[in-house]
């Protein structure tokens, strides 16, 4: 199996937002099985809190976020804006039910790196974050 683990001291962190908990836990599920590290939350405003504040006891850094674009408390999108200005941000993969053009290019305008309809293939999901994971830790070599 193809793990994406470059760092031997732990796997990727993967923060997954998402308010189905269905859905939150196959993704955790998926992506804890792919070699990743797996934090969740359901709703947006605890998103940017894990992101501001960090996972936990704050020693685990998300290397990238899995984010529903329309959940409680604040949206995707929300969040997206209040990270504009933040320089170490980790890359953004939007996940929505209601993906016309509008929804996309907001989300890419405040700074999502992809942005995806659901319903997905998970498979799909895993190997997106994967390509994202390995552009963005290539990029910092």
């Amino acid at each position: 199996m193809n793990h994406p683990q470059k760092d031997q001291q732990r796997p990727p962190c993967v923060l997954i937002a998402e308010d189905d908990q269905a859905l939150r836990e196959l993704l955790s599920f998926a992506m804890n099985r792919a070699g990743f590290s797996v934090a969740c939350c359901n709703n947006g405003q605890r998103l940017l809190e894990m992101l501001e504040n960090g996972i936990d006891d704050a020693s685990t850094a998300v290397d990238i976020v899995v984010t529903d674009l329309r959940m409680p408390a604040l949206s995707g999108l929300e969040v997206l804006e209040a990270l504009t200005d933040r320089p170490e941000r980790p890359p953004v993969i939007c996940m929505t039910a209601f993906g016309d053009p509008k929804t996309h290019q907001a989300a890419i305008r405040f700074g999502a790196t992809h942005t995806i309809d659901k319903p997905f293939d998970i498979d799909e999901m895993i190997e997106l974050v994967r390509a994202v994971y390995n552009y963005q830790t290539r990029d910092k070599e």
